[in-house]
């Protein structure tokens, strides 16, 4: 059995988050960092399997500060030797899902094929609202279980996983779909570039693009390891056929029931 560890990104002492606004105060973020550093370094030295972190935007509150998760990733990256970095991960309605598997296979080689990916539907309604990628889509929770705009989600979910799984299986692809079609129907490049025909696929002489792919391929083969995370199993066991594991992320709560492995050398929570 393997352990992981998993943290949110909470930048303050009870104290510091009850003051108020505790996400805009760079001491508590640079102190945060140096402490995400030791935790890490211990974890790597005393066997754990891997260390993850969420992507949430918008923290001023200064509870959740994990924001870009290629970012995030690189830091616990940097202070670690064998530790698989996973984000957990990717919000699907925030993301284009060609950019994600292209950061995914970067990432994949920048971390020595240390990565590990998640791909998730999106819930905190602040931010999602905020920075989703498309205005018919919306996070999802309780609230709106069972409803039209969960469902939505799920069927977008769906089609954004087939298309990073297929960028970062295949050398060139194409998809049509609900929500995205790569490359645009009917493309043809506005220039002459000799350099796609001579020595890549999917576009004709005629500037004519059927196929795209992404570059570099990731490191690992097919590609790094992959999850979903849902609170009803349901949505993710519809990804089974796929190289894919999945977790159930269960109630989220401060001591870490709905967590990956233990919690970060069992610090005691502060922040509830």
């Amino acid at each position: 059995m393997r352990f992981s560890l998993f943290m949110y990104c909470t930048v303050g002492r009870r104290a510091e988050l009850e003051a108020g606004m505790a996400g805009r105060r760079p001491e508590l973020y640079q102190r945060m960092l140096d402490e995400i550093a030791e935790y890490v370094r211990f974890a790597d030295d005393a066997g754990y399997f891997g260390f993850g972190h969420p992507e949430h935007h918008l923290q001023i509150e200064g509870f959740e500060i994990s924001n870009d998760p290629k970012l995030m990733s690189m830091w616990l990256g940097k202070h670690s030797k064998r530790l698989r970095v996973i984000t957990c991960g990717f919000v699907s309605t925030t993301h284009n899902p060609l950019r994600v598997a292209e950061d995914i296979a970067t990432m994949d080689h920048m971390l020595g094929g240390r990565f590990g990916v998640g791909l998730v539907r999106g819930y905190q309604a602040r931010w999602v609202e905020n920075f989703k990628v498309r205005s018919d889509l919306n996070a999802v929770g309780p609230w709106n279980k069972d409803s039209p705009a969960d469902t939505a989600n799920r069927e977008y979910f769906g089609e954004f996983v087939d298309i990073v799984v297929k960028a970062l299986s295949n050398e060139t692809f194409s998809h049509s779909g609900k929500y995205w079609s790569f490359p645009p129907p009917g493309m043809v490049n506005p220039h002459e570039h000799p350099v796609y025909v001579r020595y890549g696929q999917g576009v004709a002489p005629d500037m004519r693009v059927a196929e795209i792919g992404i570059a570099p391929r990731p490191l690992q083969t097919p590609h790094p390891r992959s999850r979903t995370a849902s609170r009803r199993p349901g949505a993710a066991f519809s990804f089974a056929p796929r190289p894919m594991r999945w977790r159930r992320s269960g109630p989220r709560t401060c001591c870490g029931s709905g967590r990956v492995g233990p919690l970060p050398l069992a610090r005691e929570c502060r922040s509830c």
